[in-house]
C-alpha cells in the first residue's frame, strides 16, 4: 500500500485563488468548503503559494490586519514545498513528518495536478502500533466546530 503513488489518491483540480483574493474571501470559502487550506495559482496551473486557516491566524488576525483588505500575497506561504505524482505515499508521509506538514502540492512538469493531504494518505497506511494509527487517525479527521 505505501507504495502506491500519490496519484491515486491525491485530489485532482485543486480550487485555487489568486494572489489579490482577501483573508475574508479566503476565510469565507475555507468555511464553505470545509477546508483548512487554498493553494494560490497564477491562473495557468502555476503555483505561487499556499494558504492555510493557521496562516491567517498568525499573520493576518494576531497582527490585527483588515481581512477585507489583506490578501492572499500578504501572508501566503511562497513557493511551498511540493511533490510529484510518482511520489509514493509512503515518500509523501515521510515529507509530512519531517516537516510537520498536512498537505503536499503535486505538481508534474512545473503545472499544479493536485493535492495531497494526511486523510487521503491515511486509508493506505496498515500500523501494527495502536497508538500510532489513533494519532494519525486524530491528525487526519478535520472535525471542525460549527
Amino acid at each position: 500500500m505505501l507504495t502506491t503513488n500519490v496519484s491515486q489518491v491525491m485530489e485532482i483540480n485543486p480550487v485555487t485563488v489568486g494572489l489579490e483574493t482577501t483573508l475574508y474571501k479566503i476565510a469565507k470559502f475555507m468555511n464553505e468548503e470545509n477546508v483548512g487550506s487554498v493553494l494560490v495559482s497564477d491562473g495557468h496551473k502555476k503555483l505561487l503559494g499556499f494558504v492555510t486557516d493557521r496562516q491567517i491566524v498568525i499573520r493576518a488576525i494576531a497582527y490585527e490586519r483588515d481581512p477585507s483588505t489583506t490578501t492572499v500575497k500578504d501572508i501566503m506561504i511562497k513557493w511551498p514545498m511540493t511533490i510529484s505524482p510518482e511520489t509514493t505515499c509512503k515518500e509523501a508521509l515521510d515529507i509530512m513528518g519531517a516537516n510537520g506538514y498536512r498537505r503536499l502540492p503535486v505538481e508534474k512538469d512545473g503545472e499544479l495536478v493536485g493535492i495531497v493531504s494526511i486523510s487521503n494518505l491515511y486509508s493506505m497506511v496498515k500500523f501494527d502500533d495502536q497508538c500510532m494509527m489513533n494519532m494519525l487517525k486524530e491528525l487526519s479527521s478535520d472535525v471542525r466546530c460549527k
